[in-house]
């Protein structure tokens, strides 16, 4: 539109040069057609993302309506486990959360039914899960549990593919450090193990040995190789994102950017009509067209991949975008300024040719509304700019709070463990020495004693107020700020928490079950139950009380 009241001007003020102009114009536009042809289909496809998603929903919740009611036996243990399985399969690449749900009930399944094939495959599954939530030190964890010698082939190739892709998470997080070369090598090593071990011509074979032949230099090869493969399988699959993606990588080791951002606009298309939230095509075309200065497609491809990886749960792809986002929207706003000014530069122009053609009074009244819309339109940009950098902000800022917490938390439960360890040697020390010198009467009364229970409980009470208010050393004023003045909560001289602090407490760790609190706290739920209700009555805001202690800060 800019353009074309440009062109206007000129034919007004010089007719033939105005002409000249109009054709370079139309000329530029159609060559930028005909260039952006292969994003037409993904725009298409944008538009109906949120369509697409409501329906997996639904088909989702037809799963969920077959499980069967809470049952010990083995039989209806195993419909649920391969009902839980499905649901495993349909979250994989949706929702990280929930495919651990389901994932971590079937690992009880497994257990109660003693099936050692299922256990490992369900073992498998979350350290799948825990790498693409980017829950790195968990996933070794568990890899340094599980054992390998009762594994079959595909759970050997499943295995290796985990931590394979394991390097490649840590890979991509530490690029340009001293410590990217090691990963890759870890990772080009795993590669070969799974191609080796896969069956020839299988996908599996065929994908990982097109990476390792790709590590080794040999590009072009395997370039040919997924090229060869990808005509098996159709937008949509995850199998095809994939391929398209590693295409789209190849292409960029050769220098080829045309047709990398053609492969990844085809992988994003492809998550879209899948709906394959845990992806990356879309933000590394968004960083690809920000690179080329095509700003606007480039911020709104990035909104949606922060979106996406926001919705499926994983902390590496907010990372990644968080590192792009600010540079698109600065560029955004620039370009959101410079058009405002030639807008307004424009109108002044426009309003000095309205003193001597007639004409000019009409285009200056089109041009002014659209400089009106214009103005709204870059109002509510900002707003949703603004919003974007807010939600990466909380976002950035839970991840620090947690991480801080787990660092709390773990210093504290090795120090009671140990403590506790020491405490137990010493009773068995007592009691054995007690029966070396068959002192049995004094024995007896010594196992039936509670003092060593007490003892027990009072140290992890200890501990855990310690460590508790040591990440919310303000959570008792804060807490009396909500209840009414006349009714705040006093710890005695010999404690740090009272039960009700220690229940408020466990509801800000994220803890609201009341069977899980009685537990931690040894009381009974109806206690719980009651001490909650009471601590409600007396607070300033009863309906919002437990929502506000959530919102309690920790230590900065």
């Amino acid at each position: 539109m800019l353009k074309f009241q440009q062109n206007l001007y000129f034919c007004t003020m010089m007719k033939l040069r105005g002409i000249v102009m109009l054709i370079l114009v139309l000329c530029g536009a159609g060559l930028m057609a005909c260039a952006n042809d292969y994003f037409a289909h993904l725009d298409k496809l944008i538009s109906e993302h949120d369509t697409r998603i409501a329906s997996k929903k639904s088909a989702i919740d037809k799963i969920k309506n077959t499980l069967p009611a809470p049952s010990s036996d083995p039989a209806v243990l195993s419909k649920e486990y391969d009902i839980n399985s499905s649901l495993y399969r349909e979250y994989l690449e949706f929702q990280n959360d929930s495919a651990q749900k389901y994932v971590r009930r079937n690992i009880a399944i497994a257990t109660d039914l003693n099936d050692n094939s299922r256990l490992i495959d369900s073992r498998l599954n979350l350290m799948h899960l825990l790498n693409k939530a980017y829950l790195l030190d968990e996933a070794s964890t568990m890899v340094n549990e599980i054992d390998t010698t009762n594994m079959s082939r595909d759970q050997k190739l499943f295995y290796y593919k985990i931590l394979s892709d394991m390097c490649m998470f840590r890979m991509e997080f530490n690029k340009g450090s001293s410590y990217e070369k090691l990963y890759q090598q870890q990772l080009t090593d795993y590669r070969l193990k799974i191609a080796n071990l896969s069956e020839p011509g299988s996908e599996r074979n065929k994908l990982y040995h097109a990476n390792y032949l790709n590590d080794t230099g040999k590009t072009r090869e395997a370039i040919a190789l997924l090229e060869e493969m990808l005509k098996d399988y159709h937008s949509g699959d995850r199998t095809y994102s994939v391929v398209t993606s590693t295409l789209a990588f190849y292409y960029s080791t050769l220098g080829d950017r045309e047709k990398q951002k053609q492969l990844l606009a085809m992988s994003a298309a492809s998550d879209i009509e899948g709906c394959i939230m845990e992806n990356s095509a879309l933000r590394q075309l968004a960083e690809l067209l920000f690179d080329e200065g095509d700003i606007d497609r480039a911020y709104r491809y990035i909104n949606i991949s922060v979106a996406d990886a926001n919705f499926y749960g994983t902390r590496l792809r907010n990372v990644q975008a968080s590192q792009l986002v600010p540079r698109i929207i600065s560029a955004y706003q620039e370009k959101q300024e410079k058009n405002y000014r030639n807008m307004r530069n424009l109108i002044i122009a426009l309003s000095v040719l309205a003193l001597l053609l007639v004409a000019g009074v009409i285009a200056l009244t089109m041009l002014y509304k659209r400089y009106r819309r214009l103005s709204e339109s870059r109002k509510r940009i900002n707003d949703k700019l603004n919003d974007t950098v807010g939600e990466l902000e909380t976002t950035n800022e839970l991840l620090r709070e947690r991480d801080k917490i787990k660092e709390q938390y773990l210093g504290r439960f090795l120090t009671f463990s140990s403590a506790l360890i020491d405490k137990n040697e010493n009773q068995r020390k007592a009691m054995n020495r007690l029966a070396m010198e068959d002192r049995l009467k004094e024995l007896k009364s010594h196992l039936k004693s509670p003092h060593f229970d007490y003892e027990n409980a009072k140290l992890f009470y200890q501990n855990f107020d310690s460590a508790f208010l040591n990440i919310y050393p303000n959570f008792i004023e804060a807490v009396n700020n909500l209840l009414t003045p006349d009714q705040p909560i006093e710890p005695k001289e010999d404690e740090q928490l009272t039960r009700e602090l220690r229940i408020l407490a466990l509801i800000r760790l994220g803890i609201t079950d009341n069977k899980e609190i009685a537990s931690i706290l040894r009381a009974s739920i109806a206690t719980i139950y009651t001490y909650r209700s009471r601590l409600k009555a007396r607070a300033i805001n009863k309906d919002t009380f437990e929502d506000d202690i959530k919102r309690i800060q920790a230590l900065s």
